[in-house]
């Protein structure tokens, strides 16, 4: 049922009194104002127009980018469930997740990465439905160790294992995919594929770095595997001190 006007400016007299007052100081400074001010203010309200619906239409757009990739991955899930069974080394994966991708979706970057790699389905769609698993159990582990659900010295190497889990496929689709399409032309596969692993690994370790400075100084977990890259012989150190020259 629609409310007439009476009531409806009884409920909203307070911001109606607000906006009268405001109109008056306005119009009582515009009147002081000289040309050259109130040219510049209108200017301004033009340009903040203008600027203000661009970035309207730049929210709108994203969103829509949102949905459509939310709405392939969703259909790529519904694949999955007809034959949900996967084999994994990882025994926390024991299958397509039933509730859906719903820890990845919380990661853009990695949604966008899963975007960028729609491609690969053309070619090894069980490769690419294993990297969207692994990726979706990579954000909950993530999740989880940071809300204090996952231990976080039993967990951490399951979600270092997963990292390596996802980078390992990410490699094999080189194998899997053309380095040129025939009949798509401004597309390198080889090239979209060289920037997310870049991002990924960008991303990954990022992520490792939140967890590493979450579990010392929030937890007082002073343990963490070694993550870093370094030479090979540097576990030998030691070692080497006691060789003669």
């Amino acid at each position: 049922m629609y409310k007439d006007w009476a009531t409806l400016l009884q409920e909203i007299k307070v911001e109606v009194m607000f906006l009268l007052l405001l109109m008056a100081i306005f119009f009582y400074q515009f009147q002081k104002a000289e040309v050259k001010t109130l040219m510049s203010l209108l200017l301004i309200t033009i340009w903040g127009i203008i600027i203000w619906y661009y970035l309207q239409y730049r929210v709108k757009e994203e969103r829509q980018e949102d949905k459509q990739a939310s709405t392939l991955l969703n259909e790529e899930h519904e694949v999955l469930m007809k034959n949900p069974e996967i084999s994994s080394s990882y025994y926390p994966i024991k299958g397509a997740p039933k509730k859906g991708w719903t820890y990845l979706k919380e990661n853009k970057s990695l949604m966008e990465i899963a975007k960028d790699l729609d491609f690969v389905k053309t070619f090894d769609r069980q490769k690419y439905q294993w990297m969207l698993v692994q990726m979706n159990q990579y954000q909950k582990v993530y999740m989880y160790i940071l809300a204090e659900r996952y231990p976080c010295q039993s967990y951490i190497g399951n979600f270092i294992d997963i990292r390596e889990g996802i980078l390992e496929v990410l490699y094999q689709m080189y194998l899997v995919v053309p380095s040129h399409f025939k009949h798509i032309y401004g597309v390198h596969p080889y090239e979209v594929l060289k920037n997310n692993i870049e991002s990924f690994i960008k991303l990954s370790r990022t992520m490792i770095e939140v967890l590493e400075n979450f579990c010392r100084m929030d937890l007082k977990e002073y343990y963490f595997p070694m993550t870093q890259p370094m030479p090979n012989d540097i576990v030998r150190k030691d070692e080497k001190q006691n060789i003669l020259p």
